[in-house]
């Protein structure tokens, strides 16, 4: 049998729930914030995809041999970490130019962001989660 290995990275956008592992459209287990998690696979050609509720990743085809390991890295959205720290440094700034000069603009200033993250949650839900190929060990 080979070994797949997943990490997943410390993602707080996402850190209360786990994603749940499907290879070869057969749910394996699920992986929580910041773990890392082992599982024996047959060897040939499979495909792997994560998902947090309606959300996904692409699915990622990859080969693998037997005694070998692979090791896959999932995280959340591209911009999931900066994001979050961006609108609350944007509320703030809008809030102290109000508080300043009585002109109310924060929609104008926080809607680009929100539209960017109801992309992700609508069309973009197949790339909400990020699945990339990290390291191949053959025997």
């Amino acid at each position: 049998m080979a070994i797949i290995k997943i990490q997943r990275t410390n993602d707080y956008m996402n850190l209360m729930r786990d994603y749940r592992l499907f290879i070869d459209g057969q749910k394996i287990g699920s992986i929580g914030n910041a773990q890392t998690k082992e599982f024996e696979i047959p060897a040939g050609r499979h495909s792997l995809i994560a998902k947090i509720d309606w959300c996904s990743s692409q699915e990622l085809s990859f080969e693998i041999d037997k005694d070998d390991s692979n090791t896959l890295l999932v995280s959340g959205f591209i911009i999931s970490k900066w994001i979050m720290p961006l609108i609350l440094g944007i509320i703030a700034f809008s809030f102290i130019v109000t508080l300043i000069t009585h002109f109310y603009f924060t929609l104008f200033i926080i809607l680009p962001a929100f539209l960017l993250l109801l992309y992700f949650l609508t069309f973009g839900r197949k790339n909400y989660l990020s699945l990339k190929e990290k390291e191949k060990v053959t025997a």
